[in-house]
């Protein structure tokens, strides 16, 4: 497929023909003067990556994060793990949404969902002040890249954790200013923060249900957001902590989304569970079910099942054909989108939408829904009502 011509802004506001997918969990890579507009008095808390020989950390102002062996460019190098390789070589459409956008074409990417990369780590900020100020920051800079082809490129803004005020009035300001699509914040609950079920976030989920904009959990392991449970048990065991921690928290915090009554309250608002793979909300889901049925959620008012909340509201992404993939699509269809975290160094580049093309596990229908369909349910988009047969074909 030939490069898109990046001086031709109407071309790359086009999809070529053959992109039709959506991507609904891409990243950028957030680069060092993005931080720049910061109050002189909140710089030190912008996240920064200390490179020594062989492992790096991250510094954020005091709180300095576990050992991760190999080099930093590994954030924004598809497919090269320091496992996998001693030198990688950073994707320029990390920070670059002209490059972006050709890569995106590869892999048959009409349209992308994006999340931030140094934007994971600044919620492990719990003064109220610094932690809004850095969630401008990483927004405003995010707004400058997608605005370079907006029907292409979908913000996804992040909330400051430390007050529900402060998460109310930048979620207005993401959508109602920057344009974006969605916002998210982290699945955890540790000390300085609000607990899901806290009373201040009424009023978030009222105006993202009554705006139809995607509310997104979305993981993250830094070692600059608190851990203590996973360090405790791990250590500084990078491949361990990362193993646990997505499932782990997502399970937690589709918990608490669920038994203190959040999605009856909000039948409306669009939850999703990102970067944890789609096949685990049948058995867990089920367990849940159960629960409901042995123990009761009595501080949630349920009137329907955790199941049916789920399939109702609530979204999981897949980023290949996982074992499990057909059977989650057999009890959600509508509830499982495609993510390649793509530039990050455990996604798949070139390729990401490879395998969910070409697999015989999945009809042309299943496909059409993982690959496009769900993504615009998510995020009130119309990607696949602006594609012909040809573009929506295999």
């Amino acid at each position: 497929m030939p490069r898109m011509d990046h001086g031709d802004k109407e071309d790359q506001q086009r999809p070529l023909a053959g992109s039709w997918v959506f991507d609904a969990d891409g990243h950028v890579v957030e680069p060092p003067e993005v931080w720049e507009h910061l109050p002189a008095r909140y710089r030190s808390y912008a996240p920064r990556v200390l490179q020594e020989d062989d492992h790096f950390r991250f510094i954020c102002n005091d709180r300095l994060s576990f050992r991760i062996r190999g080099r930093a460019e590994s954030l924004a190098a598809p497919g090269q793990t320091p496992h996998r390789a001693e030198r990688p070589r950073a994707a320029a459409g990390a920070t670059d949404p002209s490059a972006r956008l050709a890569d995106m074409d590869l892999d048959r990417i009409a349209t992308a969902a994006l999340y931030p990369t140094f934007g994971l780590m600044i919620q492990g900020v719990t003064e109220r002040q610094p932690a809004l100020e850095l969630c401008r920051a990483v927004n405003d800079w995010l707004a400058g890249y997608c605005s370079h082809s907006p029907d292409r490129l979908v913000g996804v803004g992040v909330l400051p954790m430390t007050d529900t005020s402060d998460a109310l009035g930048e979620a207005r300001r993401c959508v109602e200013t920057l344009g974006f699509r969605g916002v998210w914040r982290r699945p955890e609950q540790f000390p300085g923060i609000p607990p899901l079920d806290d009373a201040g976030y009424e009023p978030l989920w009222a105006y993202l249900a009554e705006a139809r904009v995607a509310f997104a959990f979305h993981p993250g392991v830094n070692g600059l957001v608190p851990d203590g449970y996973l360090r405790d048990r791990y250590g500084d065991y990078f491949s361990a902590i990362h193993a646990v921690h997505f499932p782990a928290e997502q399970m937690m915090a589709l918990t608490a989304m669920v038994a203190y009554g959040v999605l009856e309250r909000h039948p409306s608002l669009k939850v999703a569970f990102l970067e944890t793979g789609a096949a685990w909300i049948v058995p867990y889901l089920h367990r849940l079910d159960e629960h409901l049925s042995t123990f009761g959620f009595e501080r949630g008012g349920l009137t329907l099942r955790p199941s049916e909340y789920f399939a109702r509201q609530c979204f999981v992404s897949a980023e290949d054909v996982e074992p499990g993939l057909a059977l989650a699509l057999e009890h959600y269809p509508e509830s499982i989108v495609f993510a390649s975290d793509y530039p990050h160094a455990d996604g798949t580049f070139p390729g990401s939408t490879a395998e969910l093309l070409d697999t015989t596990a999945l009809t042309d229908d299943e496909r059409r829904r993982v690959l496009v369909a769900n993504a615009d349910r998510l995020y009130g988009t119309q990607t696949a009502g602006r594609l012909t047969g040809a573009e929506a074909g295999r």
